[in-house]
């Protein structure tokens, strides 16, 4: 279940977040991996004028659902 707060998600699902590696991508073309879900929401925030999405990349680790 996705909750909006004003025009952004806050959180897609109440479950952690840090089974996942992620990729931020910004609008120049670069990307950045990021382990933590909450360090990727803040860079987010920080970079959001700069952000064009997010990806969520399969977990290698083997701690997966």
């Amino acid at each position: 279940m996705a909750y909006k707060d004003g025009e952004d998600f806050t959180t897609y699902c109440d479950k952690e977040y840090d089974r996942h590696t992620y990729k931020l991508v910004l609008k120049s073309g670069k990307a950045v991996i990021f382990e933590d879900y909450e360090n990727l929401i803040a860079h987010w925030f920080h970079w959001k004028p700069n952000c064009d999405h997010i990806e969520i990349l399969d977990a290698t680790s083997g701690k997966g659902f």
